[in-house]
């Protein structure tokens, strides 16, 4: 008996878990056949599926991720360029620094005197639509970004279960459709298990704005320490089809607001942008993320490098 032929549905997974695993491997040295040996099935068919479903090579995805992030790291971190590209992959600075130029024609010590991105433009204008709607109707929401009302936390090394809203879509539309769903379904989860540390996040696992909008892949998930993980949630998030994600511990900034996670993601930015330029603080990596509190409630997550607040 044949077997049956993969169907659209089974290669968008296969892709998506590829998407995963090239994220949480950012730093590490791996070929494509280790994902396709990790995801059981044949180095020729992973090239092609996921160049079908994904409109580009595996290993272009990989290269194009990578760069990206390093270029997110560039405009808010507080690493030295050797460190950005150690932490993107490259053994050495000339092969970061060439591969870099290649993507971006520019060099990263350029990049990063860049006032402006192009792709900023488009973000700042967005977060001045959103204040200037709530102005409107008697909702100031400015005053809530502020650095004043942070609080400094540290958060253990943690592990993130997670499913993508958006891959090759309109990305925040995506999210906001979809979000309920996979809040409602993450809780689920959450109601069996006794893990009072877990949380329920959402955030991107790509540079914001460096990664073109439509590519961005934007996520819903459990944020659990790793200490509290246990077999059970590990049976549950394999058979729910959860995807895992490192996520470093360290310290972090949290900032309280009283919105949903939709109104407070696209001032989030505005908000790191604006003070990271200000050199009030540095980021210790793009893994920030928005907890999902409440209806309205919700809190912001930055990771920031303590030695240089």
């Amino acid at each position: 008996m044949k077997n049956k032929p993969p169907t659209q549905e089974s290669m968008e997974q296969l892709a998506v878990k590829a998407l995963g695993f090239a994220d949480d491997h950012v730093a590490d040295a791996f070929e494509m056949k280790d994902v396709s040996e990790w995801l059981g099935i044949s180095y020729s068919y992973f090239y092609h599926s996921f160049t079908a479903v994904m409109d580009e090579p595996y290993w272009q995805y990989v290269k194009r991720h990578r760069l990206e992030l390093s270029a997110g790291l560039l405009r808010h971190s507080g690493y030295n360029i050797s460190e950005i590209g150690e932490r993107s992959g490259y053994a050495t600075v000339a092969a970061f620094t060439k591969a870099f130029t290649q993507y971006f024609n520019k060099s990263p010590r350029s990049f990063r005197k860049i006032d402006t991105l192009p792709k900023e433009k488009r973000t700042l204008e967005l977060v001045d639509a959103i204040v200037q709607s709530f102005d409107k109707k008697g909702n100031l929401i400015a005053p809530y970004f502020s650095f004043e009302r942070t609080e400094a936390e540290v958060l253990p090394e943690s592990m993130l279960f997670y499913t993508l809203l958006s891959h090759k879509q309109d990305p925040v539309v995506q999210m906001i459709m979809k979000m309920n769903r996979e809040e409602q379904r993450m809780r689920k989860i959450l109601s069996g298990l006794e893990l009072p540390h877990a949380r329920v996040i959402t955030s991107t696992l790509d540079a914001v704005p460096v990664t073109e909008y439509e590519k961005m892949s934007m996520y819903a998930g459990i944020l659990i320490p790793a200490k509290d993980v246990t077999a059970q949630l590990l049976h549950t998030a394999a058979s729910e089809g959860l995807m895992a994600k490192r996520m470093p511990g360290g310290h972090y900034l949290r900032l309280p607001l009283p919105m949903d996670f939709a109104t407070a993601g696209i001032p989030m930015y505005e908000f790191i942008n604006r003070y990271v330029n200000e050199g009030v603080f540095k980021m210790s990596g793009n893994h920030f993320f928005i907890s999902l509190l409440a209806p309205n409630a919700c809190e912001i997550y930055i990771p920031y490098l303590k030695q240089l607040l």
